[in-house]
């Protein structure tokens, strides 16, 4: 998702900190009342105004600015499956 420059909403586990950098690229919930939470703060006045929601977004391309999908994909996963079909 952060290749595409989509921000997360992700559950809390051990090491998600490794790649959910919590308020800048997304968010991280141990709960449903959690994730409501988040979703109704991020969609705040959209879509009008959903400052919180594209200041996630720009930090999610920012941080995969060197793996975005569509490199990643001309790069690995193009050449594969021409090589099958």
């Amino acid at each position: 998702m952060f290749g595409c420059g989509l921000p997360v909403c992700a559950i809390s586990y051990s090491c998600i900190q490794e790649f959910d950098k919590v308020e800048k690229n997304g968010l991280l919930f141990s709960s449903l009342s959690e994730l409501a939470n988040e979703l109704l703060m991020l969609f705040k006045g959209f879509p009008d105004e959903y400052n919180a929601l594209k200041s996630l977004r720009n930090g999610a391309l920012v941080m995969s600015s060197s793996a975005r999908w569509d490199t990643e994909w001309e790069e690995h996963a193009k050449p594969l499956i021409s090589e099958v079909s």
